[in-house]
Parts: C-alpha cells; sequence; structure tokens
C-alpha cells in the first residue's frame, strides 16, 4: 500500500506541520482553537511553515496566514502529507461518535494516512469520547495507539483512553489551547455593544444555548431563569451566539418565551471580540463548551448547562459547578445555583484568576510538546 501511494523518502518537506480539525464551519470555538494552536507554535518557532485541512480553505488561509487546503479532498491532502513532517489532529471534541461515525472515520483515517505515510503524529489538547458504537471503538483504538504523543484538555479524556485499551503513546494532561488567549480591550468592546444596542455600565448575565435533544423543555426553563435574574437582581440578559445561524435561531426562539427582553449578540465577530464580550459579563450560563472556557480563562463566573460530557469534564477539571443535564432541568434547583454563584461571585472570580495562570501554562504546554516532537 505505501507503495502505491507513491511515497519519495528524498522529498524535503515542504510544511513542518498539518493541522486538522473542524475547521473552517464558523464555529466560534473550533476557530479559537485553531487560532491559539498557530499563535503558540508561531512563539516557539517564528519560521513554522503550516499547512490547514479546513471546508473553507480560501478563508482559513486569509485569516490565519497559514496554508490551506480542502479537508475533503483526499487526493490533495495525501499529496500534501507527502510534502509534512509533522500531522496535529488539532484541539477540540474530535475522537466521539455521538455527533456521527462519519465524523469519527473522517478523523481516524486521517490519523491513518499520516501515520502510513511515514508522519510523526500528535493528538493536541484533544477531548476523547464518548465512543459508544463497539466497531467505532475498536478501531478507535487500535488507530489512537499508533499516534506518537497524545495531549489532552482535561482528565476524562484520560479514562475514557484508558477505557478504549490505548496505551502506547506518550500522553500528558494539559488544557484547551484556547485558554491563553487574549481578549481585545475594554474600549473597543464598549463600542461594539454600543452598536448591539447593549448600555454601558449595566450588570449583564450572558448565555450560550444550542440546540438539542428536549430543547422545547429546557429552552423554557432558561427563558424563565433569564426572566429570573433580570426581576432578582435587575441584571439584564445577553445571548451570545457562538455558531451562526443555529444559536442565533435558539437565542431569538429564547426571547419570545421571556416577560423581560434580553439583548442577542447578532453579528459574527473574531475571536478576541468574543472574549471582551464574555470579559464584560457578571456571569455566564453555558451549553457551548468554548463560552465556559473562555469565561473560566477571563475570571467571568460560570455555570454550566450539561449536554454533552466534555462539557462536564472541563467543568470538573476546573472545579466549578452545572446545573444538571439539559435534559432533566430543573427550575427551582437552577434559581438555587444562579443564586448561591451570584451572592459569591467575587470571591469564586478571585479564585478563577489564581488558578487561571496554571490553566494558561497548561494551554502553551501543548505547544511546547509539539515543537520537541517536530525536532525529535
Amino acid at each position: 500500500m505505501l507503495s502505491c501511494l507513491n511515497i519519495n523518502k528524498g522529498d524535503i518537506p515542504m510544511y513542518d506541520v498539518m493541522i486538522s480539525g473542524y475547521y473552517g464551519f464558523g464555529n466560534s470555538g473550533d476557530d479559537a482553537i485553531l487560532l491559539a494552536i498557530i499563535e503558540n507554535l508561531r512563539k516557539i518557532k517564528k519560521d513554522i511553515r503550516i499547512v490547514v485541512l479546513s471546508k473553507n480553505p480560501k478563508d482559513t488561509a486569509s485569516i490565519y496566514g497559514v496554508d490551506s487546503i480542502d479537508r475533503f479532498n483526499l487526493f490533495k491532502v495525501i499529496g500534501t502529507m507527502k510534502k509534512t513532517r509533522l500531522f496535529l489532529n488539532g484541539g477540540g471534541n474530535l475522537i466521539q461518535d455521538v455527533t456521527s461515525t462519519r465524523s469519527l472515520v473522517y478523523y481516524l483515517t486521517t490519523i491513518y494516512l499520516a501515520k502510513l505515510m511515514g508522519l510523526k503524529v500528535m493528538l493536541y489538547a484533544n477531548g476523547i469520547g464518548p465512543v459508544g458504537k463497539s466497531t467505532n471503538r475498536y478501531f478507535t483504538s487500535k488507530i489512537i495507539d499508533k499516534v506518537d504523543i497524545i495531549t489532552l484538555r482535561e482528565e476524562a479524556s484520560g479514562l475514557e483512553l484508558k477505557s478504549l485499551g490505548v496505551k502506547k503513546p506518550e500522553i500528558h494532561v494539559t488544557a484547551d489551547p484556547a485558554l491563553g488567549l487574549e481578549p481585545a480591550g475594554p474600549e473597543e468592546i464598549e463600542k461594539l455593544l454600543q452598536k448591539e444596542g447593549i448600555p454601558a455600565d449595566t450588570p449583564l448575565v450572558g448565555f450560550s444555548i444550542r440546540k438539542w435533544s428536549g430543547y422545547e423543555a429546557y429552552s423554557r426553563i432558561i427563558a424563565q431563569a433569564a426572566d429570573y435574574i433580570d426581576e432578582t437582581y435587575n441584571v439584564k440578559s445577553v445571548f451570545i451566539p457562538l455558531h451562526f445561524p443555529s444559536d442565533l435561531a435558539a437565542a431569538e426562539d429564547i426571547a419570545s418565551k421571556m416577560k423581560h427582553a434580553p439583548f442577542i449578540l447578532r453579528n459574527i465577530y473574531e475571536t478576541d471580540k468574543i472574549l471582551g464580550i464574555m470579559k464584560r459579563m457578571d456571569l455566564v450560563l453555558g451549553m457551548r463548551l468554548h463560552a465556559l472556557i473562555y469565561s473560566v480563562s477571563l475570571s467571568v463566573p460560570v455555570i454550566g448547562l450539561i449536554y454533552d460530557p466534555k462539557v462536564q469534564g472541563f467543568l470538573e477539571y476546573v472545579n466549578q459547578p452545572w446545573a444538571g443535564n439539559v435534559a432533566d432541568l430543573n427550575l427551582d434547583s437552577l434559581k438555587k445555583l444562579i443564586d448561591e454563584v451570584w451572592s459569591n461571585r467575587k470571591e469564586i472570580s478571585q479564585q478563577l484568576e489564581k488558578g487561571n495562570r496554571l490553566l494558561k501554562q497548561k494551554a502553551y504546554e501543548n505547544a511546547e510538546i509539539t515543537i520537541r516532537l517536530l525536532e525529535s
């Protein structure tokens, strides 16, 4: 099979690193991961040559200043692998079959091809699992066990790797790359919020909600919780979509169920702007993992709303509260948790600030390990 792929071992690689992930789909969390990976690698090795697999290679190349190719053009992917030294399965919860088996097969296939063609392979700050189907678990175990190094964004993923029987790679628990990103300045954010119709110096609670199983029931509870915050604490709600247009549709629907009209961000913003907006919040209630990651990185108190084990895994890792699974969300319990976090928000913020020093170091450690592998 190697001969069929026509590998020429004498070729000089054009790229140091090929990065694969859920890129070019307009998802803020994945865009933040890619930005952080590229920034951190360039901090250590300024002249590093990077190519990214993307659904929208033209935009990816323009935004991040890298070369990019169509992730679905298998012949081009293989051709570029011939000219690359290291393959990064780059950040996010890619190794799972909750989204679909097809998604899992894509990532496993690219990892397998990279190893087949002699590239070094690293899983970069990945979340692992859940992988439910027995056939998927078998192939995941066999392929992931062949990679060189794995870094994980939380400890729960290490348990999933253990249950899959992955033993051979070097494994490190680090942190999500996005934890090291910096927000836009406060003046720029105030202007942005003004354009969105949000007045300055108003206490704000952020919501990051997506549609998932049981949406009709939990969306009503979230609407009631937002009204409760407004009535009890005189604090306005801001819905912050991280994936367009689906999150915007959810925000508008929940707003229609509320007595007190919330603010809704209706425009797509770059990662530093989203971070700046999150920093402006006094509290964030989030389903989207990266809404919680952004907030924690900025020392903003959070309440997690669990729809996927990766969300609970992160909250456990950073020792922050959650209101249970959205499928079983209880309004009275959620109100109680809101009261508790709101009344202790200053102390929680101070605790997060202390813990963030270590988290940011761990996020940067992913890039240090990558360069070490590249140069070994």
